[in-house]
């Protein structure tokens, strides 16, 4: 049985940090803020004093200042790298190379749908589309370049293309044929996504039986309403995937 604890998960990504307070596995607050804004934490161990362990998830590197900021405030802390032991058979072929946010969305997943064949879809700074087993495997997936990576690109290595904004990407409608620049430029890009994804759903679930797609990441609301009925959606799936390995590790060393 999981104890119940107060847990901070601390996500740093390419661009932004998310850290989120959760009580016995139930998600109280979030929040996003710069990669930079590490007093902001500060806040949260004032608003919630009952916080006694936490975790740290970085795909910048080493963050020095928030892991000494969260190995001073709680009695049990866990800096999450790719050797941290997870609830899920790791079977990805170079473990040492794998990005800790999609381990952890992985886990989060699998908290969520237990005992089913799983597709996560994170739409961050790259769009990664990872497999779960309903055993409880971790297989990998795919990483492409992100809706604003694409974006970027058009813009930086072009002369004239113009540089969209991802919310001009939300409301493309593919009717008829784009008739303006920026129009064809959404198409394309959001368009390519959307048919990528399909693609990647396809094709697994004629390998997974049952196959259960989760979206999540910053960009997943614009391209949530265009599977409808047949994707679930989760933004906070890394920060819930922490806070499980979280809890996972210190119940481990409390049992040795």
């Amino acid at each position: 049985m999981r104890v119940k604890t107060m847990n901070l998960a601390v996500d740093i990504g390419n661009s932004r940090m998310k850290a989120a307070v959760f009580n016995g596995g139930e998600l109280l607050e979030q929040w996003t803020f710069g990669c930079r804004e590490v007093g902001r934490l500060d806040g949260i161990f004032h608003r919630y004093a009952g916080i006694t362990r936490s975790v740290l998830s970085s795909t910048r590197g080493e963050c020095m200042e928030p892991e000494r900021l969260l190995r001073t405030r709680t009695q049990y802390f866990l800096k999450f790298v790719p050797a941290t032991p997870v609830p899920l058979e790791n079977r990805y072929g170079t473990p040492q190379t794998l990005g800790c946010d999609r381990l952890a969305a992985a886990v989060g997943g699998a908290k969520m749908f237990p005992g089913r064949n799983l597709l996560i879809v994170d739409f961050g700074s790259a769009i990664t589309c990872d497999v779960v087993t309903a055993a409880g495997a971790y297989l990998g997936g795919s990483i492409s370049p992100g809706l604003g990576m694409r974006l970027r690109a058009l813009a930086d290595y072009t002369d004239r293309l113009p540089l969209l904004d991802a919310e001009e990407c939300a409301g493309y409608a593919e009717e008829g044929v784009p008739a303006t620049t920026r129009d064809a430029i959404a198409a394309g890009v959001a368009g390519g996504i959307e048919s990528e994804i399909r693609g990647r759903m396809e094709r697994y679930a004629a390998e997974f039986v049952g196959l259960t797609t989760i979206f999540t990441g910053g960009d997943a609301p614009f391209f949530e309403k265009r599977f409808k009925n047949t994707i679930f959606a989760n933004r906070e799936l890394v920060l819930t995937g922490l806070d499980t390995i979280l809890d996972y590790n210190a119940e481990r060393e409390e049992s040795l």
